[in-house]
């Protein structure tokens, strides 16, 4: 797949680095970006592991700043280093928050590409960096409940889910809690199918 991550990553031991899934996310989360030229966009990315996607997202001109947050402190330095690395550090804050912990404001995007493979231990166990949940989608979860409150009016959620996963059961989560999936971006790979969703409010009208 041709992708979109054109930034410099560095990883280092126990943080993620960019694969797959990661160029889905920068793909999808760069085409909103660039489809509202003029606008000086706030951008947050959960889990940010290496830094790749919310630094993608630095790099475009709309785009006026990121907070890149983990609950990994290792990940913050990794992300922090590379921010530095690609010259976009000055547009960039950062913060060590399970999800939306320590996190205020409101963002015109919200990016996380979360663990979504289903494993048997709870998502907040910390057992397993891949588990998404039983059923792969329940971090996801999690995260959309609260990405929600922090959301400006018309603004983009990006995330990413596996076929693997229960995606029937996600895309009823989405619409029943007044979410509408507008866009995606799938790859697939061996016996599986990532994609990556573009996610707005429903209009209420």
């Amino acid at each position: 797949m041709k992708g979109h991550l054109t930034a410099e990553i560095k990883c280092i031991d126990g943080v993620y680095c960019p694969a797959e899934d990661t160029d889905l996310a920068v793909t999808l989360a760069t085409r909103e970006i660039r489809a509202c030229p003029g606008h000086s966009l706030k951008v947050a990315e959960i889990g940010t592991g290496s830094g790749a996607i919310g630094i993608s997202a630095a790099m475009e001109q709309n785009v006026s700043e990121v907070l890149m947050s983990d609950i990994n402190e290792s990940a913050i330095r990794c992300a922090e280093a590379n921010a530095k690395l690609n010259g976009v550090y000055e547009k960039c804050s950062f913060a060590e928050s399970d999800l939306f912990k320590e996190i205020s404001g409101k963002f015109d995007m919200i990016i996380f590409n979360p663990p979504y493979l289903p494993d048997d231990n709870d998502v907040k166990s910390g057992k397993n960096e891949w588990s998404g949940g039983p059923t792969g989608i329940e971090l996801t979860e999690l995260f959309l409940k609260a990405a929600k409150m922090h959301l400006n009016p018309h603004g983009t959620i990006i995330t990413v889910a596996s076929s693997f996963a229960d995606m029937k059961e996600l895309k009823n989560f989405i619409k029943e809690n007044s979410l509408r999936i507008k866009d995606h971006e799938s790859v697939h790979i061996f016996f599986e199918d990532i994609t990556a969703l573009a996610i707005e409010v429903q209009s209420s009208v």
